[in-house]
């Protein structure tokens, strides 16, 4: 999911990369400036990054009826589904790095057939939540064959990235062959309690050899996902001080009758621009909520889940 293709690496490389060095950030947008400037927020109110990067619904009525008028409604099948397919990939990850740290390098010779045998358990719980919440069996059935396919693609891409790196160097400790062949870090903890977020933000990845945010969709592309990974290189600045000047949203799909997940990945400078974008939109939705303003329905109500509540 997160491991970039050779030609990806030479687009960062060549052009993305030179080109954020060229492009000036102001300052002022930078997250470590959250004390000074307009990236403080109006008002004592916290916000996941989801809820301010989600423009789905067009006015934001969404966020009113959640905060202001308490309703709740269940979640949609695709966010069941997406939410199984990020569960499978927070697990897998750290599954392997553990049983490099926890067995030696004398485990990457077996790892792919140790990694599948705990398949079964990811189904075992994907079907657990399946049960309550999607009502159609071949819904269910779907987004299981779904997971295997992403579990045995994942496996194939880490085992495949840890022999590269074997092949390459005769005298590897298992801490530098993990931070060489699996450099990011997934579900990422970040505390955004700084600029008006949740100060339990998960990062889908955060690429630690090229200090890149990446950011997991599974529905069709819109420009707005762009705002996700900016609000977390936001976080990341306003905590550590170093600058995140390159996102990722890495979008993921399942073609009919084809054996594998199709992975899209959709690189882009966060520029001033962008990050103007997502404080507006917290800024707007924290009015939103403390002025108890309701921003009136939006046109395009075909699959929200409020539509109930918008008639």
């Amino acid at each position: 999911m997160y491991f970039f293709s050779e030609e990806e690496r030479k687009y960062l490389l060549k052009k993305l990369i030179p080109k954020a060095r060229e492009k000036e950030i102001a300052d002022e947008l930078r997250g470590w400036n959250w004390h000074s400037t307009e990236l403080s927020p109006p008002h004592d109110i916290i916000l996941p990054v989801w809820e301010i990067g989600d423009r789905y619904c067009e006015t934001g009525r969404d966020v009113y009826l959640r905060h202001v008028k308490k309703i709740s409604v269940p979640p949609s099948e695709e966010m069941v589904a997406g939410r199984i397919y990020h569960e499978a990939i927070a697990e897998l990850y750290p599954m392997a790095k553990r049983l490099i740290y926890t067995n030696g390098l004398g485990i990457c010779t077996d790892l792919a057939e140790v990694l599948m045998e705990r398949l079964p358990e990811a189904i075992v719980e994907a079907e657990e939540q399946l049960a309550s919440s999607v009502g159609s069996r071949d819904a269910a059935r779907e987004i299981g064959e779904n997971l295997k396919k992403l579990w045995a693609f994942e496996v194939s891409r880490i085992v495949s990235s840890i022999y590269a790196y074997l092949g390459k160097y005769r005298y590897l400790s298992e801490d530098s062959l993990i931070n060489h062949a699996l450099p990011f870090v997934v579900e990422h903890k970040l505390d955004g309690q700084y600029l008006g977020l949740s100060s339990n933000l998960s990062a889908d990845a955060i690429n630690m050899g090229g200090m890149l945010i990446c950011d997991l969709k599974t529905g069709p592309k819109r420009d707005f996902h762009k705002l996700s990974a900016t609000g977390y290189a936001l976080v990341y600045e306003s905590l550590y001080e170093v600058p995140i000047n390159i996102g990722c949203t890495v979008y993921l799909s399942f073609p009919q009758n084809h054996p594998t997940p199709h992975i899209d990945r959709d690189f882009f400078l966060i520029t001033d621009e962008v990050r103007q974008w997502f404080i507006e939109e917290r800024d707007q939705k924290q009015d939103m909520i403390f002025y108890e303003k309701d921003p009136g329905r939006c046109q395009m109500q075909g699959s929200c889940r409020y539509r109930e509540h918008c008639r």
